[in-house]
């Protein structure tokens, strides 16, 4: 497989959706080395290029592409994956058009191409390891040891979800509580 075919794949396993070419936007026709456009929820457009297309040829068709998205009022973010190396004042230019995700080898491995791209691909999250115990008191009290947990030790870990101020309140009820103290209607908001 060549870089750009790999690229290709990285998007389509991230719900992309190849176009073919040339790239046809309002009767005009570009010629990417390859494109791609987001599905569901992204509206990416995604243009390949290699080192094997002048970086002045591609700020052509690029500004080119630009206008014509333009003038058929398109609301897709352009995106240009770059292989091969790029100058600075080459990449200004072309990044008055597009995004510019750069990859620096002509042949890059799987987990190149995934870092250039990230953006454009979903979020990986870890899976909740949901088999120990979800219920956020047993664990905290499963790190704490050997605690008999009374019901104001449970009723402080359940303000804690609720930020430093709930905490205050639970601690002030419980030492209100502990001393004999009846406090005064409002006094335990301070």
């Amino acid at each position: 497989m060549t870089g750009i075919q790999d690229v290709l794949a990285v998007l389509e396993g991230a719900g992309f959706k190849q176009l073919s070419k040339p790239l046809v936007v309002v009767g005009t026709e570009f010629d990417f080395e390859a494109a791609a456009r987001g599905t569901n929820n992204s509206h990416d457009l995604v243009l390949i290029a290699s080192d094997q297309v002048s970086r002045r040829r591609l700020q052509r068709l690029l500004a080119g592409l630009a206008r014509s998205l333009d003038l058929a009022s398109s609301r897709r973010p352009l995106s240009l994956v770059l292989m091969g190396g790029i100058a600075a004042p080459d990449r200004l230019e072309l990044e008055r058009y597009a995004r510019i995700l750069p990859i620096a080898s002509a042949n890059p491995s799987y987990a190149e191409i995934e870092d250039a791209v990230a953006v454009l691909l979903p979020l990986k999250l870890p899976n909740a390891d949901l088999s120990h115990g979800s219920d956020p008191v047993n664990e905290v009290l499963a790190v704490l040891g050997p605690v008999k947990a009374t019901s104001e030790h449970i009723a402080l870990i359940r303000a804690a979800a609720d930020g430093a101020n709930s905490v205050r309140k639970t601690l002030l009820r419980n030492a209100n509580r502990a001393t004999g103290w009846t406090a005064m209607e409002g006094d335990d908001d301070e």
